[in-house]
């Protein structure tokens, strides 16, 4: 290994330690790497690798699906969601906590956005968690652990950033990911059942007749349409992922202002506001993430990576096992667009030369970085919830492990069951 190269990833990792943001953290060190290997030469080329990167007709899908969710959360259409899971999840003990994964589940189809989860769920559930009996640190925990189901169920962020890096159909993994997410959500709410018992959470007391719960159906299944409607599209090859997004958004717009009339124009202002400022941070990283591919490939750093991975002489479950370590230790320092952008390319063309199904890898990396969301030192979502509960870090991370070890279960059944991501897109054929 020469050392501009330790002197390129060096400077990266040096750079994120402190507390510089991701995207200025790969720019730097891409500048650091052509003064020390002398080739400042390529300077002028740097804003055409950034623009180049975000020059794609396929990420025009992420500010779309975020305005879509932006203009869900303002339009006050969570409380519905919130009816319908109290009415189909709140008879169970511990029925808040499980009505709180329940309304992830359903939020989920929406948003695909755990951040997104936290902020709209978060300051509805936590407060009255534990005005039930609940701690703050545990209703911070289920919120927390939760929220990771968002970038599972369709329609996800994640997913459309992963299919774009790689190559892998967008339409196809969202499907690969609909019968994993629901898994994280039935483990989940397996280990609050245990818990409930154990602690003897109360049930949510309602009218669950019938009549009760058709007319919390009808209330919620306007915006329940939102994720059938780009799975429909999507998979039925109507629309592409970038014009289902233009459909959500517009959708989403038509409910909140027209139908409910819960946005009006001065708030949907903000809304654009807050949809352009998220997706541009998330847009920069990604053309600074090209940016920094491009200085590995220069360095010929996936050759190398492939070339001592393939030299362990491992079989596909001995590559999996270690693909599955490498992505939760990435995923626990490092943001999962980051990583998708920096790392995807190159484990996932591996992981195909040993025989992994593309699809079935995708799920594994969404789910693996999803979990990497909830540990330090990143933990985005724990630092999240806590803002909310003010409970305190340690007690949070206390009340969050029996939820982390459950979604690692659920990691390892995903991963040793390959038809649980393949069955569906396979059935649809994609």
């Amino acid at each position: 290994m020469s050392d501009t190269i330790l002197i390129f990833g060096g400077s990266f990792f040096l750079l994120l330690f402190i507390g510089l943001p991701i995207a200025w953290s790969m720019l730097v060190s891409v500048v650091t790497w052509m003064v020390f290997s002398d080739r400042l030469m390529f300077l002028p080329v740097l804003p055409e690798r950034v623009f180049q990167g975000m020059d794609s007709f396929v990420l025009l899908a992420v500010p779309l699906f975020i305005l879509a969710g932006e203009l869900v959360s303002e339009g006050k259409i969570t409380s519905r969601l919130v009816d319908l899971a109290n009415a189909l999840f709140g008879w169970m003990r511990g029925g808040l906590a499980q009505v709180n994964i329940g309304a992830s589940l359903l939020f989920a189809g929406i948003t695909g956005v755990a951040l997104g989860d936290i902020a709209s769920l978060g300051r509805i559930f936590i407060p009255e968690m534990v005005k039930q009996g609940y701690t703050s640190a545990y209703a911070a925990a289920v919120t927390a652990s939760s929220s990771i189901i968002g970038p599972m169920v369709p329609p996800s962020l994640v997913a459309v950033i992963y299919g774009s890096m790689t190559g892998v159909s967008i339409g196809a993994l969202m499907a690969a990911t609909l019968v994993p997410g629901l898994l994280v959500g039935m483990v989940q709410m397996l280990l609050v059942s245990v818990q409930a018992r154990r602690n003897n959470f109360p049930r949510v007391e309602m009218d669950r007749s019938p009549r009760v719960i058709v007319r919390l159906t009808g209330r919620a299944l306007v915006p329940l349409m939102i994720p059938v409607i780009i799975l429909a599209g999507m998979l039925g090859g109507v629309m592409t992922p970038t014009e289902a997004g233009a459909v959500a958004a517009g959708y989403a717009l038509i409910i909140s202002l027209v139908l409910y009339r819960t946005v009006n124009m001065t708030s949907l202002a903000q809304v654009f506001s807050r949809s352009a400022l998220f997706s541009g941070q998330l847009l920069i990283i990604v053309g600074a993430g090209a940016a920094f591919s491009w200085v590995m490939g220069m360095e010929n750093v996936p050759g190398m990576v492939s070339g001592l991975i393939m030299g362990l002489d491992l079989n596909a479950v001995g590559v999996l096992l270690l693909f599955n370590l490498i992505l939760l230790v990435l995923g626990m320092v490092i943001d999962p667009t980051t990583v998708i952008i920096l790392f995807a390319p190159l484990l996932s063309r591996i992981a195909a030369d040993v025989g992994i199904d593309p699809l079935h890898f995708g799920v594994i990396a969404i789910l693996n970085l999803n979990i990497g969301l909830l540990t330090p030192p990143l933990g985005v979502c724990l630092f999240a919830a806590e803002r909310i509960a003010n409970c305190g870090i340690v007690p949070l991370l206390r009340a969050t492990m029996p939820f982390l070890l459950v979604n690692l279960v659920a990691l390892a059944i995903v991963a040793a069951v390959p038809a649980l991501s393949l069955t569906l897109p396979r059935a649809l054929g994609l």
